[in-house]
């Protein structure tokens, strides 16, 4: 009596385009989500960084008799007057030295904080193109230039609103509407501070707005926000010249926002 061959079971084209079809609407599902996970988790560490920008700027006070950290702009940088990180990114050494960062007769945090990675954003770039060559970037944030000034004032930024120089400046309730460091746009980003115009509206320097089309923002009172930005201008963050720190964006509400967590008029 003859064997019989078992049958061989296969799936017909059909069927696989079926599961394939299947699959790609799966994955076209998921992806979405997967993106925002991803986004979500850039944002926390990014929120996590300024924690740590933002306690180290306590400690410093808590360990200098009050005062704030000094901010400013030396240029070039130099030991005599060390400020809380130094270098402004116009100039190609300034830009990519660590050593204004992590050696501390430059950098006032250096005693404090070990590793440049908590000043890089990680939606920032980790490389920056200065005249065709590749650098590692150093860092995404500054601090508000109205918190800890020291040196020749930046003439372009007003006087007529006060500068905080001690920690007991910034009274509650009103030091939880005072920003201290913002991640700035990677290409708007240049000194140690972030300037803000408080009788114009216009742009010193460009926030970012890679978190979702906002960006995290520290408060002296200790807690740090992401914020999204409303107007396109904003998120657009368009200069023709940067580094000329002076964008007009005329009633634009972010820079209503930003100045109102700034400062106070003296």
């Amino acid at each position: 009596m003859p064997v019989r061959q078992p049958a061989h079971l296969a799936f017909t084209l059909i069927e696989l385009l079926v599961v394939i079809a299947i699959i790609a609407v799966l994955a076209s599902m998921l992806l979405p989500v997967l993106t925002k996970v991803k986004a979500a988790g850039k944002r926390i560490a990014c929120v996590n960084n300024q924690r740590q920008l933002a306690a180290t700027w306590h400690m410093y006070a808590s360990d200098n008799n009050d005062v704030l950290v000094a901010n400013g702009h030396n240029d070039p940088p130099n030991i005599s007057r060390p400020e809380w990180v130094q270098g402004a990114f116009y100039h190609v050494l300034y830009n990519t030295n660590d050593t204004f960062i992590t050696d501390p007769r430059f950098a006032l945090f250096a005693n404090y904080i070990r590793t440049t990675k908590v000043y890089l954003c990680p939606t920032d770039r980790p490389t920056i193109d200065l005249g065709g060559v590749w650098y590692p970037r150093m860092r995404s944030y500054a601090l508000n230039n109205y918190v800890g000034w020291v040196g020749e004032w930046d003439d372009r930024l007003s006087k007529a609103y006060k500068v905080f120089r001690k920690q007991g400046e910034i009274t509650p309730p009103g030091h939880a509407r005072v920003f201290l460091f913002q991640d700035v746009d990677p290409n708007s980003i240049c000194w140690p501070y972030f300037g803000v115009y408080m009788n114009q509206d216009a742009f010193f320097d460009f926030p970012n707005s890679s978190h979702t089309r906002g960006g995290v923002v520290s408060f002296a009172d200790g807690h740090v926000e992401s914020h999204r930005w409303k107007d396109p201008r904003t998120v657009g963050a368009y200069s023709a010249d940067y580094h000329q720190h002076h964008d007009d964006s005329p009633r634009n509400v972010d820079l209503s926002w930003i100045r109102d967590r700034t400062t106070v008029q003296n």
